[in-house]
């Protein structure tokens, strides 16, 4: 097959080559962290699908995206840095620099997903927490590896 020099999608050719979950379905997942243990540079999370969205393409039923892993990872960053800063609630506006994800197996356990994050760096500058994690997701079957770099402000 070529792609032609040029085509002009109609709204119908559009809606029936989309993806229903990128366009509806990604509004209906939501998580939760169910705990958070953090040793000096190492933080362990447990994460719980509290809803999602089983795409009607995948016959195997529920698979973790990477749109909820990056909000998730994003989120035990931001807490993880306002607690090596010594605050004990969020004050500061997370900004991610730049992130790379790597997906191994598929994680299919909506309520057992775990996370091992090590914090490679973590520093001042000027008024602003600088921070890069390399992390770990996974379940008994599949996972995820993901490097993060943002800043709070």
């Amino acid at each position: 097959m070529k792609i032609p020099d040029r085509k002009i999608l109609t709204a119908e050719e559009i809606a029936s080559l989309s993806s229903v979950y990128l366009a509806e379905g990604r509004k209906q997942e939501s998580w939760e962290i169910k705990n958070i243990e953090i040793e000096n540079n190492l933080l362990t999370a447990r994460i719980r699908m509290k809803s999602v969205y089983i795409s009607p393409t995948d016959t195997s039923g529920f698979h973790l995206t990477i749109f909820s892993t990056l909000e998730f990872l994003s989120q035990l960053t931001i807490i993880y840095a306002h607690v090596w800063a010594g605050l004990d609630k969020k004050i500061r506006e997370g900004w991610m620099i730049e992130c790379s994800v790597t997906s191994g197996q598929t994680i299919r356990d909506l309520n057992n997903i775990e996370v091992n994050m090590e914090v490679i760096s973590i520093k001042k500058v000027g008024e602003n927490i600088l921070a890069v994690t390399k992390s770990r997701v996974f379940d008994s079957t599949g996972q995820f590896e993901a490097r993060l770099k943002g800043f709070l402000s």
